[in-house]
């Protein structure tokens, strides 16, 4: 039988990340699984503004307190790790599943049309098609029509 012993929750804190988390909560619970909640703060060139280290430094604390809350909020009574990290968020998703040896990805795609594909790319594409393991993609849109 398949075993999911840890599942990643990237979160994206959109509008519709409380419909993914449901779906994260329903395959941890059902497998038992240890949960992990990651969110990646997208980096940018560190020349543009002179304060960046100062700025970063702000939001990665906002952050983690935000984590916390949605934690709370979403996963109670789940054991979770959450992480606050910036970087390439495609990159930083798949690093953070070698590193910490996840079984599942469970992320939210934002059913964007092919024209929104072409111009902002997809994360959960880019996800989907270099994981190593499964990866779970929920369409909010159509999720929240199932509640």
């Amino acid at each position: 039988m398949v075993q999911y012993q840890k599942i990643l929750f990237p979160l994206d804190f959109s509008v519709t990340a409380s419909t993914v988390a449901r779906h994260a909560a329903v395959m941890a619970r059902q497998f038992e699984s240890e949960l992990h909640v990651l969110h990646v703060i997208p980096s940018y060139d560190h020349h543009a503004f002179p304060s960046y280290g100062q700025v970063m430094t702000e939001i990665k604390e906002r952050a983690k307190t935000a984590l916390n809350e949605f934690v709370q909020q979403h996963f109670a009574g789940f054991e979770v790790q959450t992480k606050a990290v910036s970087g390439h968020t495609g990159r930083k998703i798949l690093e953070y599943a070698d590193k910490e040896k996840i079984s599942l990805i469970v992320m939210g795609t934002h059913g964007r049309g092919d024209l929104g594909k072409l111009i902002f790319g997809s994360v959960a594409q880019r996800v989907v098609q270099s994981a190593a393991i499964p990866v779970m993609t929920i369409n909010p849109a159509e999720a929240s029509r199932m509640d």
